[in-house]
């Protein structure tokens, strides 16, 4: 007597695999840029800190990264940060930004970070559904 699996096991098996992989990969993908994107966020919140001590010391704001007291020159490998010299702590305009820089991110695209003075985050830019996938949209 011969041992062994049937073509439609088979079949069944490699079916099941399939439907599993199309679950579970487009969710690794979001796990994988929430991740992402939650480095970006947590330096943000340091610079804003940052700032604002600064804005208490010198009364005014600073669009130089290194008149801050935080270490930013280990930029995020997946984003890029930019200072926003124009930030008024008065009105609650960003204080800085972070921008996704990695075009094959799994169809997200370019997509940008900003903080608020009060600490609010806003997510704007992207393809699809990102900013609502990271929390930060509507």
């Amino acid at each position: 007597m011969k041992r062994g699996f049937t073509l439609l096991e088979l079949i069944t098996v490699v079916i099941i695999i399939g439907i599993l992989a199309t679950i579970a990969v487009p969710q690794f993908f979001k796990v994988a840029e929430r991740g992402r994107a939650a480095e970006a966020i947590n330096l943000l919140g340091s610079i804003r800190s940052a700032q604002l001590r600064y804005c208490a010391e010198h009364a005014r704001v600073t669009d130089n990264f290194s008149e801050l007291d935080v270490e930013t020159t280990g930029n995020p490998r997946f984003f890029t940060l930019a200072p926003l010299g124009n930030a008024n702590p008065s009105n609650d305009t960003p204080v800085a930004q972070a921008t996704r820089n990695d075009v094959s991110n799994f169809n997200y695209g370019n997509y940008v970070l900003q903080i608020q003075f009060d600490g609010d985050i806003t997510c704007s830019g992207g393809r699809g559904n990102v900013c609502t996938m990271l929390g930060y949209g509507s």
